[in-house]
């Protein structure tokens, strides 16, 4: 008796997940969002996949208490000193709550911010997981929409990106 209520806790609570949590199923599916809510199809792509891949595993809704008391919210498992909780603030100037609903607009653009000022060193498991390796950004290309849709940088700003990318890597 005992074994099947914990049975039955135990797919309530698998259920509860999938219904109130929004999780990309597929790179492509997560590729086809990001690139709906502004991400440049560029040479990054596949890192911001790889990297949303190893710190949320594509879940809108994570949440994460490090060992030392920091919390990290949502699909790119952003700290609180970019946000503040039940009101707009931070560094981002966003609340905690709102990078835990599926609307990633707020979430993209604050991982940009973050991107732009510390570069994807910032981020751990990037730097762990994700630097040196280039398999998503192959796998990705595969995809339907990014196939289709057009590299939107010139010669120039490609060139300025990997610079940039370069020295935030040192």
């Amino acid at each position: 008796m005992r074994g099947a209520r914990v049975i039955v806790f135990v797919i309530c609570y698998l259920f509860s997940i999938n219904v109130f949590a929004k999780r990309f199923e597929t790179r492509c599916k997560l590729v086809r969002e990001l690139l709906k809510v502004g991400m440049h199809n560029d040479i990054f792509l596949g890192q911001w996949v790889c990297l949303i891949e190893k710190v949320s595993n594509r879940d809108t809704k994570a949440f994460v208490v490090t060992p030392s008391g920091r919390k990290n919210y949502g699909l790119f498992q952003i700290p609180s000193r970019w946000s503040r909780e039940g009101k707009r603030g931070g560094e981002c100037n966003t609340t905690c709550e709102s990078l835990l609903d599926d609307d990633i607009r707020n979430d993209t653009a604050c991982a940009l911010n973050i991107f732009l000022r510390e570069g994807f060193k910032y981020w751990t498991q990037w730097e762990i997981r994700c630097k040196n390796d280039n398999h998503i950004s192959k796998e990705i290309h595969k995809c339907p929409d990014l196939m289709s849709h057009t590299l939107s940088t010139n010669r120039s700003l490609l060139r300025h990106n990997l610079r940039t990318l370069y020295n935030r890597m040192k």
